[in-house]
Order: structure tokens, then sequence, then C-alpha cells
């Protein structure tokens, strides 16, 4: 059975996601509040490519664990290999590349890359040994056609890791979806 994991790109709140901090919580604790309520992240390469060594400490001090942070990788950025620093503080911490079909032949990525698919369909046909799919517009909030989806994404998956891209989605919708997964035997 595969793995799923709901991941929520940032800590920071989008719209709608007012009530999720408390009020009088610091803005520096908010990555530490964000990792007690979720396992994971998906950062964009426009943060952690900003990140210095010094950030990327406390990114990994504020949090437990068995936290883990995802990094997109842009297709038009210079190869992973060259970004390997940032892998390479992140430690455990680092959960994976995300990276574009486009980025090299599905048989030759690095080994922990999760490639980027728009649809279960596309999952299915995949060769790579770890996959991330979108979740698809309105979702996060039917849990019900959110249950066919992931069903039909851990069939697609055949027991490949799996990162359910929400983007930013609320924070409530993502606790929901990991309850769900929880529920399904999924995660």
């Amino acid at each position: 059975m595969s793995r799923i994991l709901p991941v929520r790109t940032g800590w920071d709140p989008s719209p709608g996601d007012a009530d999720f901090y408390p009020d009088d919580l610091p803005e520096d604790w908010r990555l530490t509040y964000f990792a007690n309520a979720l396992d994971a992240v998906a950062l964009d390469a426009d943060v952690w490519g900003q990140a210095d060594a010094g950030r990327i400490a406390q990114w990994c001090r504020d949090v437990p664990a068995s936290f883990a942070f995802y990094l997109r990788h842009d297709p038009g950025a210079v190869a992973v290999s060259a970004s390997a620093q940032v892998q390479t503080l992140l430690g455990e911490r680092f959960g994976g590349w995300i990276l574009c079909p486009d980025q090299g032949g599905e048989d030759d990525l690095p080994e922990a890359a999760y490639v980027l698919l728009g649809s279960v369909s596309a999952a299915a046909w995949s060769r790579a040994s770890a996959l991330a799919c979108a979740v698809p517009a309105g979702l996060e909030t039917d849990l019900r056609a959110a249950r066919r989806w992931l069903e039909g994404l851990a069939a697609a998956a055949q027991g490949r890791p799996t990162l359910a891209m929400m983007g930013a989605a609320r924070f409530e919708n993502v606790r929901r979806w990991r309850s769900l997964v929880e529920l399904l035997g999924l995660g």
C-alpha cells in the first residue's frame, strides 16, 4: 500500500487562515506551531534558495525530528546536484526534492526525488520511484470526493511514496486530509 502524505506549501497563513495561529504568537514561532500541527511542508525554490545556512539551521531547531521539508526545484534553476548544500544542511529533516517531469529522465532522478504530476492518471504511467500529485482545485474541502481521489492515487502509486500537494490550502483542510489518510490506512 502506498504511503500518502498531504503537504501544504509554506507555513505563512493564506486568506481564511486567520484563526490558525494565536493572535499573540510571535511571527518567528510560526514554523514551530505549524510543525506541531502538521508533519511536513513544501517550500518553493524562492524560499529555500534565499535561506542562508543560519536560517536553515534555525528551521531545523524549530521543528521535531520527525518533521520533513520537501523542496520544489524549478525547471530553469541550477541542477539539483548544485543545490545539494541545502539538502545537507537540512539533514534528516530533508524529505525530498519535488521535480517537474521534464527535469531529467525518470530513470536518472536523484534518490530523494518526487516527480510532480498533475493528475492521478499521470501517476499510473510514471516510472518514478516517488510521486507528488497536485490535489485538484476545490477538492480539499470535499472529503467524500477526497476519499475517492486518494484511493485512486494510492492505486496508481502502486506502493510508491506519494505526496498529495495541497498548495496554500487552509491549515485545517490539510489536517482533515491527514486524518482521512490515516483512517483509510494510506498514511
